[in-house]
């Protein structure tokens, strides 16, 4: 359970005295429409909580947990997700253009109509994903495991595919 109150986040990223942090613990709590661009938060869990339409631009949160976690219509662009859990995640609308993926967790997401335009999701974990009509144009899914992962309509333009496993070209 978070270790942190609402009105206390609310508070520091106010203050900007929240700059720089490892390990928070923000799981179960209703941060819908926060602001944390440009912050630090690696290894910071996010599981289980509500960051509908929440702003990560340019946000550093390797190793981050966000299993469980409803990201719908979230901004994550640019954002550094190097090696986070995004499992069994509602990703829906989510903006995460030029986020770096590399090695990230989104088996089982739910990813619908999800813009990963140019992103780097160098061998990130897809499997059984729903990825409908969502857009990897330009992304690089090198080694990247898509097995079962529900991609009609799905935008694979320009896309770098290089040795991706269960990807299966319609």
């Amino acid at each position: 359970m978070a270790n942190v109150t609402i009105a206390e986040i609310r508070r520091l990223l106010i203050n900007k005295s929240i700059k720089h942090s490892s390990d928070m613990d923000f799981s179960g709590l209703d941060l819908s429409g926060l602001d944390f661009s440009g912050l630090t938060l690696a290894s910071a869990n996010f599981s289980d909580t509500l960051l509908i339409k929440t702003k990560f631009v340019k946000t550093y949160l390797s190793k981050g947990n966000f299993q469980g976690a409803d990201l719908t219509d979230a901004d994550l662009s640019n954002a550094n997700l190097k090696e986070a859990n995004l499992s069994r995640a509602n990703l829906e609308n989510a903006y995460m253009s030029r986020a770096n993926l590399t090695k990230a967790n989104l088996s089982s997401a739910k990813c619908k109509n999800a813009s990963m335009t140019f992103a780097n999701l160098n061998s990130c974990d897809l499997r059984n994903a729903n990825l409908s009509s969502a857009s990897f144009h330009g992304a690089d899914l090198t080694r990247a495991d898509l097995t079962s992962a529900i991609t009609q309509g799905t935008s694979f333009k320009s896309a770098k595919l290089i040795g991706t496993k269960g990807y299966k070209p319609s």
